[in-house]
């Protein structure tokens, strides 16, 4: 089997739990004309070959799979069980229909836990009639990396406030969103990336997430060819932001594709 050359990552939501605009708010990034502050919840996809995989299911994933031509899903990765990286869960539905195949779901057991007991729905007999009127998900515990398809899985331990969470590595690149800690066995796990995509909230320190100053702190440890920021409220303007920040660093926004060399 040949290796892969270059991995394909699209950014499908670049913004925090409330959403950019946030509903009610009339702040200047609310109301910019720029669509690099129109942010969905966060999520990703990255395909390799053939192989398609999702970070997160947002509460945005059926806009986000549509806007950005997703229509094959050949697994989940969860981060964590926060509304907003987990509640379009049942939009995975279309994908089962389609692809008339169980989709397995991965993540730590805390993560697979939370999911069978908030959605019970999804797990009733899959013998009933209907069965493909709701998402046919295989659950499965993440303890270490995996082979998806024939790619590696990396799972990178991080915190988000005390709760651990999971970061993915994958070939050169490294997906750290909803992170304010990184373990200190985890620094190794991301030794030698070529892209890394990691939470950078805001300008001001915040107890569960990396600020914009921190995550710049991780890259310049990490020396990755190149970063973006993600994870973004609506403190942060795409534009001014970006200029300020050193070279090689960028903001994420909606859309953003990235190949990496694998």
């Amino acid at each position: 089997m040949t290796a892969p050359s270059t991995l394909d990552f699209l950014c499908l939501g670049s913004g925090t739990s409330y959403g950019v605009p946030m509903i009610g708010c009339r702040c200047p990034v609310c109301r910019s004309a720029d669509p690099r502050n129109q942010r969905t919840r966060s999520s990703a996809v990255v395909t390799v070959d053939a192989v398609t995989l999702l970070i997160d299911t947002s509460t945005d994933l059926r806009t986000q799979a549509l806007r950005h031509g997703v229509d094959r899903v050949d697994a989940v990765l969860y981060t964590h069980t926060h509304a907003d990286h987990l509640h379009g869960i049942d939009d995975l539905r279309s994908f089962t229909l389609r692809q008339r195949q169980p989709l397995p779901c991965y993540g730590n057991a805390e993560t697979i836990r939370v999911i069978r007991d908030r959605y019970p729905y999804i797990f009733a007999d899959p013998e009933c009639l209907l069965r493909w009127s709701i998402p046919r998900l295989e659950l499965r515990e993440l303890r270490g990396p995996v082979s998806l398809g024939g790619v590696e899985v990396v799972p990178v331990p991080l915190l988000h406030g005390r709760l651990p969470i999971y970061g993915f590595r994958i070939g050169r690149l490294a997906y750290l969103t909803d992170c304010s800690e990184i373990p200190y066995a985890s620094w190794a796990l991301l030794e030698g990336l070529h892209t890394l995509v990691i939470d950078g909230l805001r300008p001001q320190p915040h107890e569960t997430h990396f600020s914009i100053a921190q995550a710049l702190e991780v890259v310049a440890r990490l020396r990755p060819a190149q970063a973006f920021l993600t994870h973004l409220t609506h403190d942060v303007d795409h534009g001014p932001t970006e200029a300020q920040l050193p070279p090689g660093v960028r903001l994420a926004y909606d859309g953003l594709r990235v190949k990496v060399p694998f």
